[in-house]
């Protein structure tokens, strides 16, 4: 496994050896007051998209404010994703009752349709992990076809599946523990991603890593728990180079809202500058050190809210 500069601490923790990150306010609001929405790209370029009434709904984020682009074809809340604003992925998400299998691709000014996920009817809140329109991974989530045919879990689902090229390929061997609620966002890269939190037959603080071979070829590793459990709603993570070095934010803990950041490198957890707001359902994109997160809801009431992360290593 990777380790991306942390040191270890005389008392036996560990730090970034450039410091943990910090977070700050991004100096504009998105459009409405909103949760569930998915950020592509990053804290200094993104386009963002979809959310609460599964609105079709999306904004372009140049590093200063936010502006209105092209709607989705399909809207949708919960969907995941990412790339770059040039060149990103829209997966997956809820549509009304059923999940969605579709997926969209931003060229930085219009989303065209992709070629869909193979699992029948789709899935909500998965892991993601996208370097571009073309290559990209999604694990897990929740499916519901809606229609009662075919494959229909009804439930989370162990699926996951590797895009290359712009064509889909579902893994051979399955999640190793079936969740929604994963941590969303960028989650890693496409050939090594992370399935971290969630939520299974309760709230999860599994950490489990996928190294793609080729083909639907790949091995599964059990990597160290997460250390606050926040799989009762889904956490934001930002991290795309490996499931070895990842920042998770928010999300919900059995007693509540959660505001906490937890930074992963080198098998180990640090507990990291709060975010500034207790929310879930806002997902992140972006590297470790230069993140991105929108939105969320904290049980009573959505926010507008954007906010940055920043860190000396930035993977």
């Amino acid at each position: 496994m990777a380790k991306f500069g942390y040191q270890v601490l005389g008392f036996g923790g560990h730090t970034s050896a450039g410091g943990l990150g910090t977070w700050s306010n991004a100096g504009d609001t998105i459009h409405s007051t909103i949760s569930s929405v998915a950020v592509l790209g990053n804290g200094s370029a993104a386009v963002i998209g979809g959310g609460t009434n599964d609105t079709t709904t999306c904004e372009d984020w140049n590093g200063t404010a936010f502006s209105s682009t092209d709607g989705l074809s399909t809207g949708r809340r919960s969907g995941r994703g990412g790339g770059t604003q040039s060149s990103a992925l829209m997966i997956g998400g809820q549509a009304g009752n059923p999940t969605t299998a579709s997926v969209e691709s931003y060229d930085g000014s219009t989303w065209s349709n992709a070629n869909s996920l193979n699992i029948a009817g789709g899935t909500t809140t998965p892991a993601t992990a996208v370097e571009d329109d073309s290559n990209a991974w999604s694990c897990s989530g929740f499916n519901r076809n809606g229609t009662g045919s075919g494959t229909n879990y009804d439930d989370r689902h162990p699926k996951h599946e590797i895009m290359r090229s712009g064509t889909w390929t579902t893994q051979g061997t399955d999640i190793l523990t079936a969740r929604f609620y994963l941590a969303g966002g960028s989650c890693g890269s496409s050939g090594n991603g992370a399935a971290v939190s969630g939520y299974s037959t309760s709230a999860s603080t599994k950490n489990e890593e996928y190294t793609f071979s080729s083909g639907s070829s790949g091995t599964w590793t059990t990597n160290t728990d997460i250390t606050t459990n926040v799989g009762n709603e889904a956490p934001g993570c930002f991290g795309k180079t490996s499931a070895d070095d990842l920042v998770v934010f928010c999300g919900k803990t059995p007693s509540g809202t959660a505001a906490v950041t937890q930074e992963y490198s080198a098998g180990t957890w640090t507990t990291g500058n709060s975010y500034p707001i207790s929310f879930w359902g806002n997902s992140g994109g972006g590297p470790t050190g230069n993140g991105l997160s929108v939105g969320g809801y904290n049980g009573s009431s959505r926010t507008d809210a954007a906010y940055i992360f920043t860190r000396a290593i930035s993977t």
